[in-house]
């Protein structure tokens, strides 16, 4: 009865709501209504067909079937309004007048209306299967509510009106009139669809399609109920009325429409934070994977070894470039791509290009030339990245697809005076378009696929991807990037000859400065040496990043010092010279932000030449690097780091700043060692308030100080004396409580003597974050037990003690109470601590 009710209430509000309306316009002469007929018609047309056009938008957008019923909807009632046009030139007729008194295009224009009314009650019920909403028995009564509420309130501009009167009789004898009952009956089935699927699911667009099917119905009923004396005057209402009717209808498409992309809206940022997440997560992990395959691959490696560890770059470095491009698709589909504004050195670009890509012609037998020549001694405004960008991927694949000859990379600057390109934005004050050009002998692409080159997922055929891999993104980040950057990229092509990239691109140009510094030498070389002896600080909390950047640093003969924090970033910056540092982003106790920060404030009050800090991080994404850089950084590394790229970074900050402090050799500083940096503090002594274990408490968990038994002394042995038959033992023996392959792994990374220094470093690192455990047992603070058995996990796990990283593991989830048991098990881990570092100094000697 409710429902009935509201139906009921509904239909009434908005029939009591037109009839003012109906009733003005009713009063108005032929002459008067005339005087504006036009106007309203073309903005009823108007209406009518922008609510075509977006209608099938929608459709595009949706491929809801609905929509292309609303779509029929307005198409019939525009071919009606067409059929009517004529007749109101010819006549001067009042635009409706045929529909009402019967003629034949009357009754054609009704035909129309007719088609219209069914496509209406056609769209509710594919919505309603859509979305799997069945009422049809609500619907019949509900249209049953329509018609007797509807012809109810027929009686309200009867009453009000002189010359209006009941009567139905004239729909009996005129059979272009009587199309008007079933007309009226569709409708009013249309708006009760809708109307029930409101009250299911409510949607104000819906509702809003619902009123124009009540209006329209309000017409019908009127035609159709009110006797013919009265039509010509209700005829003077149609075009009002229908540019009501269509203006609900055009309401109804533009929320749609706004609802659809609002929708879109939440799923791309739903979709942009799940690749932000799954580019940070698969980062971190990857730079570890990578970084430690580099530095074993220059080890001394059998051929199996070797091989194995190639495939594991190989693949490693696929997977990075998979995710690289398909976040940068997302982004500058989503137009999320924001371009940096920012001088650098174009020939240090195609130096780093032409390294890195002839390392890899050279496997292929392949030269690689580069006419840079125009290049030299210039600065370049503009986005250094997106330009490394878009050459890489032109020259990689030149290099990818080219069996012998060789791969050209050829820039020139483009005469002012010369017609610009076209497809190239107009220059800028300062500007100069420069032309590159990236040619080779390889494979080439057929004619009838040059056009498609350019598309995502797109290859030369199908079988390029299978037999030289790759995403078929490259040129397609290449093409878009371009585009962005206000240049144009052309393809053209030979079969079995060669293929060659145009590519022209305005940047803001500069002489480059040769004055030097009043009070530092500046340093000019090429090739590898021009960074030795700079000196590096690395500014990161996680061990294995941080051994892997420091070894990758140190190949190149600078020096490298370590520190695990901002906050000592900053002191390490006031104490000492760096020529450059390396920032990690998320550190404990002063991020890399915040430490930026501290730096640049130091920088302005002493100042002092500016020093290059490079943000190491795994945040993948433009809004993030924007607040690197607005914090100070100069640039942005994302994890993993490859050493070419670390080493381009490098080569590009420190080949010609001048050198802060002369060239010094390694054992000429007091370098702090990477271990000790990365390690815990030793105890310090506690303030008077915090709780000290007492000696129960030692006794019921052991005492720690046969471990120290267990660390060599200058002589290299250890207090308790291994015996022969000890060190004679199997390897595999001597590795039950360590993990084979990872000491393996980390002796060949970091060799022997720093593996030892680390694995003497446990000890007391073990002794303090058992303390903490003592501590929180004796306080009852289950998240601080927590934390430090965290800590001896990864302490353990990073230095290959495999069973003691399992034990610490477990009781990282202990839940139990504090009492015998949890005393039991620390004994128990000290015990396993005291014989894993044993074993471990063991299977050094092995």
């Amino acid at each position: 009865m409710l429902r009935i009710l509201t139906c009921a209430g509904i239909t009434l509000a908005v029939f009591l709501a037109i009839t003012p309306i109906f009733l003005f316009y009713s009063s108005l002469s032929d002459a008067t209504v005339g005087t504006f007929t036009f106007s309203m018609l073309a903005m009823v047309e108007t209406i009518a067909l922008l609510t075509l056009a977006i209608s099938w938008m929608v459709y595009e957008l949706t491929k809801r079937k609905q929509y292309v019923f609303v779509v029929l909807i307005m198409l019939f009632l525009l071919i009606g309004d067409i059929l009517g046009i004529p007749h109101l030139l010819g006549d001067q007729f009042v635009l409706g007048r045929e529909q009402a008194i019967g003629t034949f295009v009357g009754l054609l224009v009704l035909v129309m209306r007719f088609a219209a009314a069914f496509m209406m009650v056609m769209s509710w019920h594919a919505a309603n299967k859509s979305d799997q909403i069945f009422v049809q028995d609500r619907v019949v009564v509900a249209t049953i509510v329509i018609l007797v509420v509807g012809g109810l309130a027929m009686m309200v501009p009867i009453s009000l009106h002189p010359d209006i009167n009941f009567g139905m009789q004239h729909v009996l004898y005129d059979v272009g009139t009587l199309i008007l009952a079933p007309t009226a009956m569709l409708m009013a089935i249309g708006a009760a669809g809708y109307m029930v699927r409101c009250s299911v699911r409510f949607s104000l667009a819906e509702a809003m399609l619902c009123t124009s099917m009540l209006i329209g119905t309000f017409n019908h009923l009127a035609l159709f109920v009110f006797e013919a004396d009265s039509v010509e005057l209700i005829a003077r209402f149609i075009i009002p009325s229908r540019i009501i009717s269509y203006s609900f209808a055009l309401g109804f498409v533009l929320l749609s429409l706004r609802n659809h992309y609002r929708q879109s809206y939440l799923a791309s940022s739903a979709k942009s934070e799940f690749l932000a997440t799954m580019s940070h997560e698969i980062r971190t992990p990857l730079n570890g994977v990578l970084g430690l395959a580099q530095l074993l691959h220059d080890t001394r490696l059998d051929n199996d070894q070797r091989e194995r560890v190639d495939g594991i770059l190989s693949s490693g470095r696929a997977l990075m470039a998979l995710l690289n491009d398909i976040l940068d698709m997302s982004k500058i589909e989503s137009g999320r791509v924001e371009l940096e504004n920012r001088s650098f050195y174009p020939s240090d670009v195609t130096f780093d290009l032409k390294n890195f890509v002839g390392t890899i012609a050279t496997e292929k037998s392949l030269s690689v030339i580069c006419k840079d020549e125009v290049l030299q001694n210039l600065v370049f405004w503009g986005d250094e990245v997106r330009l490394r960008q878009i050459l890489w991927n032109l020259l990689s694949n030149a290099v990818k697809f080219t069996r012998k000859g060789s791969v050209r990379l050829e820039i020139n600057k483009i005469d002012p005076n010369q017609k610009p390109e076209e497809g190239v934005r107009s220059l800028r004050d300062g500007e100069m378009l420069y032309h590159f050009a990236v040619i080779d002998t390889g494979i080439g692409i057929a004619q009838e696929r040059l056009t498609q080159i350019f598309a995502p997922f797109s290859q030369a055929d199908n079988s390029t991807m299978r037999q030289y891999g790759g995403t078929g993104l490259g040129l397609s980040i290449a093409f878009s990037l371009t585009e962005l950057m206000g240049g144009k990229m052309t393809v053209s092509s030979v079969e079995r000859q060669g293929t060659r990239f145009d590519l022209w691109l305005p940047f803001k140009t500069e002489i480059e400065s040769t004055e030097n510094h009043p009070h530092y030498e500046k340093v000019v070389d090429d090739g590898g040496t021009v960074l030795a002896g700079a000196r590096v600080l690395v500014v990161e909390d996680n061990e294995i990043n941080a051994k892997v950047i420091a070894a990758m640093i140190k190949r190149h003969d600078l020096i490298v010092e370590v520190v695990p924090n901002g906050r000592e970033a900053v002191q390490a910056f006031r104490n000492n010279d760096y020529d450059i540092i390396l920032m990690d982003a998320h550190m404990p106790v002063l991020d890399g932000e915040g430490a930026t920060r501290h730096i640049r404030e130091l920088e302005r009050f002493s100042g002092g030449l500016r020093i290059p800090i490079i943000c190491v991080t795994a945040d993948a994404f433009n809004d993030r690097h924007r607040d690197f850089l607005a914090a100070g950084m100069d640039d942005v590394l994302t994890k993993p780091v490859e050493e070419r790229k670390l080493y381009s970074t490098l080569l590009r900050f420190l080949r010609n700043r001048p050198r802060i402090s002369p060239r010094l050799e390694s054992d000429q500083v007091d370098v702090v060692p990477l271990e000790l940096a990365l390690q815990p503090k030793a105890p310090t002594e506690r303030a008077t308030d915090t709780k000290t274990p007492d000696a129960s408490d030692d006794a019921a968990l052991g005492d720690m100080s046969s471990i120290k038994d267990h660390i060599p002394n200058s002589d290299g042995e250890t207090a308790d004396n291994i015996d022969d038959d000890q060190r004679s033992a199997d390897k595999e023996t001597i590795m039950n409580l360590i993990d084979n392959s990872r000491f393996d792994e980390m002796c060949s990374a970091l060799g022997k003597d720093q593996f030892s220094m680390l694995i003497n470093l446990l000890p007391a690192s073990y002794q303090e974050e058992r303390v903490k455990i003592v501590e929180a047992i004796n306080s009852g603070d289950r998240e601080a037990l927590r934390r430090a058995a965290h800590t001896i996990k990864g302490m353990a796990g990073n230095l290959a003690a495999q069973k003691l990283a399992d034990d610490a593991r477990e009781l990282e989830k202990y839940d139990g109470a504090f009492d015998d048991a949890i005393h039991a098990r620390i004994a128990e881990l000290d015990k396993l601590a005291e014989d894993t570092i044993a074993e471990m100094h063991a299977a050094l000697r092995v």
